[in-house]
């Protein structure tokens, strides 16, 4: 198999029915996709088990794990030459895996690449929309004027990100003490502090609906989930946080780490 791709579901069936379509029609390289269920309270559970498609593996958790553990749960499944976690609410546009591939195939200092985006902020941000408000076409556009161009990032938001075994191998799986939220900051440091690098494919372009889980749930559990999940990442990381301080981190262009270069 090239390709496994890891969604963790948490009461987003709409968003997920919109996943999946799109995944359907803009993946082509051999895939399979391992949906994590963390124990959804909507119609997630009989939506997923009326799904028939072979390329498709549902695991459902008897009580939500959150989100590290439930990645981890389908990356130990997964059969991939090449792993994606994402999230329920990204669309994908045509051969998206492909231009993936390519960067973290031509970089071999990269352990992990992620795209553009028209819902995410930072460098990932796609910037204004002066182009078609339809992904596909804003993507082509990205494509000829970016073509196999990207650059290196302090972090990657884990909407959607792609790695090899390598990453598991070297860096280890995501940290099931965060819950919700920072698993994208803690992988980077991670990343980093063992001297490879993340990068964005300046030609990839999603659309994230952002916080599609968040605002299908009870915020009381959401609240407490990710309070948890960044007072452990501010605790595991205190010493790197109180000698650089956030924006040294993951902000500016200054490197942090031995043999690191500046990020302009």
């Amino acid at each position: 198999m090239e390709l496994s791709i890891i969604i963790v579901n948490y009461n987003t069936r709409p968003f997920l029915a919109r996943c999946l379509a799109a995944l359907t029609a803009t993946t082509t390289v051999p895939y399979e996709i391992i949906i994590v269920d963390n124990h959804s309270t909507d119609d997630s559970v009989p939506w997923l088990r009326s799904v028939n498609a072979p390329r498709i593996r549902v695991i459902f958790n008897s009580e939500n794990r959150g989100y590290a553990a439930a990645c981890n749960q389908g990356l130990d499944r997964a059969t991939g030459r090449y792993l994606v976690t994402m999230n329920a609410d990204v669309i994908t546009p045509p051969h998206w895996a492909n231009r993936l591939i390519w960067h973290l195939k031509h970089h071999p200092s990269t352990l992990m690449v992620g795209p553009k985006s028209l819902g995410i902020g930072g460098k990932q941000w796609a910037g204004p929309r002066s182009f078609s408000r339809h992904l596909p076409a804003a993507d082509r556009k990205f494509a000829a004027l970016y073509a196999r161009q990207s650059q290196r990032a302090k972090f990657l938001i884990g909407c959607l990100v792609l790695f090899d075994r390598r990453l598991p191998a070297k860096i280890g799986l995501f940290d099931e003490k965060l819950t919700l939220g920072a698993d994208d900051f803690d992988l980077a440091l991670r990343i980093r502090e063992q001297g490879y690098q993340l990068r964005i494919a300046r030609d990839v372009l999603i659309d994230h609906a952002v916080h599609a889980s968040f605002n299908r749930s009870d915020p009381a559990v959401s609240e407490k989930l990710a309070t948890a999940s960044w007072t452990y990442f501010r605790r595991k990381w205190a010493a790197y946080l109180q000698e650089y301080g956030w924006e040294r981190l993951f902000e500016d262009e200054a490197p942090v780490f031995p043999g690191e270069q500046a990020f302009t």
